[in-house]
């Protein structure tokens, strides 16, 4: 009987912390980009994260970045095979982590879903900017990462 509920025991922890990983981070990531508003030839810009941690364990990130490229319209629509043959967003707009440098971490609960946000200025004169956010897993190589692309609506000359 010890034999049986040692082997059964086993499974048991086979299945639930190995193959169905309920000691790791179970999460959905998502990223959205907001234009408030137009001031001094830019763009008021809010970029959004969402974190939903659907695990049983607590989501620590110690590092949580995001970058925003854009395309302007006189620039020629490369593409970047470094990315597999994507468009290429040659002009940096801004550069970011979504902790504030006063936090050591963020962290997400089982069962919540986090909202960050960072507020960014985007020049008028570009035609799409592209959102590019990441975060690592801590002590492990793996990593989650999350995009949007936006086109950015032009003035109309007044009639």
């Amino acid at each position: 009987a010890t034999t049986i509920a040692l082997i059964v025991g086993a499974i048991w922890a086979y299945q639930r912390f190995i193959r169905q990983r309920e000691a790791h981070p179970y999460v959905s990531f998502s990223v959205d980009i907001n234009l408030v508003g137009r001031q001094g030839g830019y763009w008021i810009t809010e970029l959004q994260a969402w974190i939903e941690n659907k695990g049983k364990v607590r989501h620590e990130i110690t590092d949580f970045q995001f970058d925003l490229f854009a395309l302007r319209p006189s620039d020629e629509v490369g593409l970047n095979p470094e990315i597999g043959n994507q468009v290429f967003f040659p002009h940096e707009v801004a550069k970011g982590s979504w902790i504030p440098k006063t936090w050591r971490s963020t962290f997400i609960d089982p069962g919540v879903k986090t909202h960050y946000s960072h507020m960014v200025r985007v020049p008028e004169d570009v035609s799409f900017i592209i959102m590019h956010a990441w975060f690592a897993y801590p002590g492990t190589n793996d990593s989650h990462s999350a995009e949007k692309t936006i086109a950015i609506p032009q003035s109309t000359p007044a009639a």
